[in-house]
């Protein structure tokens, strides 16, 4: 009975809601629920992950958002984290553990523990369980990602610029959801740009390939590389940098500030906006998928980049903050030359996140 709506979500084709923009509007209180109301729920987080600080950039960034939180609630939660925790028994069991221990808010850091989410989720309805991911669609859980193809695409104008030989250096991890709309979005920026920019793809995790070896022999400077490092990393191989002479200079970094995630989803179950986004009619899974108007995605620039790009950067992302611009504008193409998007047209978020 409990996952019955887990059965009617497989039939359906809108099966995921995306919530682009968080919804900040507090349910209004009668005057009887005024009375009865016991002040502010104090809540209990969880971070459960699957590396720690110490060793993954990626668990860093979650650490610096629970770090957030503790700076901008104080009293008002209590947060804890479970690291090198592995995908399966393991992390169900510590998912089960921090509710034992009573957390009421679980957030999960990796799209690896989603089923393990999803179990303990459907055990206890009582608790608000979140997992890292995009396009799930399940609805005992709440997922939330960044729109980070929108510093991406920023960052691809900076190369198309700032390259000398028309060529851009691009390595990337996996094609997971959300990582080739960065890919295509840095593209899209660079030939806004410089119509003859071409960008070179390299996967970092192809065994027996080396991208930066085969950069040098292409000849390439600008490369776009990983979004994060952590402190103990001395590599300057990270966000956009240029290489000449095996020297780096990092030109641009886009920033996840889950911070500012975590804080937003705090504040909506401590107002209640929470319930809000579930009381639809239609069954629905809801993943938060934020971007740089919401404050969640960022790109910082050095002071090393030409006044006059750096003035096109500045509206360019004014323009998206603000919601006037949208990379994924037509006319589109797909490599065989298809138009995949008519001109001036945008193409729908659900389109964007399974792009291939």
């Amino acid at each position: 009975t409990k996952i019955w709506d887990e059965f009617l979500l497989v039939d359906k084709d809108d099966s995921v809601a995306l919530l682009m923009t968080p919804n900040e509007e507090a349910p209004k209180k009668g005057l009887l629920s005024k009375l009865l109301s016991s002040g502010p729920e104090h809540l209990r987080v969880a971070f459960i992950h699957n590396k720690t600080a110490e060793t993954s950039a990626w668990t860093y960034g979650h650490e610096l958002g629970r770090a957030h939180l503790e700076q901008v609630f104080g009293d008002q939660i209590e947060t804890c984290c479970i690291d090198n925790v592995e995908p399966g028994d393991d992390a169900y069991e510590a998912i089960e553990q921090a509710i034992a221990d009573g957390y009421n808010v679980i957030f999960t850091t990796t799209p690896e523990f989603v089923n393990d989410s999803l179990k303990s989720a459907i055990a206890h309805p009582q608790i608000r369980v979140l997992n890292c991911s995009l396009n799930i669609p399940h609805r005992y859980i709440r997922t939330y990602y960044g729109r980070m193809y929108e510093a991406k695409f920023l960052s691809g104008v900076m190369a198309g610029a700032l390259t000398r030989n028309n060529k851009i250096g691009y390595i990337a991890d996996y094609p997971i959801y959300g990582m080739t709309a960065n890919i295509n979005a840095f593209a899209l920026g660079a030939k806004m740009v410089n119509p003859d920019a071409k960008v070179y793809l390299e996967w970092s995790t192809l065994k027996d390939s080396d991208p930066y070896e085969k950069f040098k022999q292409e000849e390439i400077v600008i490369i776009s590389d990983k979004e994060m490092i952590n402190p103990s990393s001395r590599s300057r191989e990270f966000g956009l940098y240029a290489e000449k002479d095996g020297i780096k200079t990092n030109l641009a970094m886009p920033i996840w500030h889950w911070g500012v995630f975590y804080e937003r989803i705090i504040r909506s179950i401590l107002s209640g906006a929470w319930k809000l986004d579930d009381e639809t009619d239609d069954l629905q899974a809801l993943n938060y998928w934020w971007g740089m108007s919401a404050g969640a995605i960022d790109l910082i620039y050095s002071d090393k980049i030409p006044s006059g790009t750096l003035q096109l950067m500045r509206i360019l992302k004014a323009s998206i903050c603000a919601n006037d611009y949208v990379p994924f504008t037509g006319p589109l193409y797909n490599q065989k030359n298809e138009l995949m998007c008519n001109d001036k047209e945008i193409m729908p978020p659900e389109d964007v996140i399974v792009m291939d």
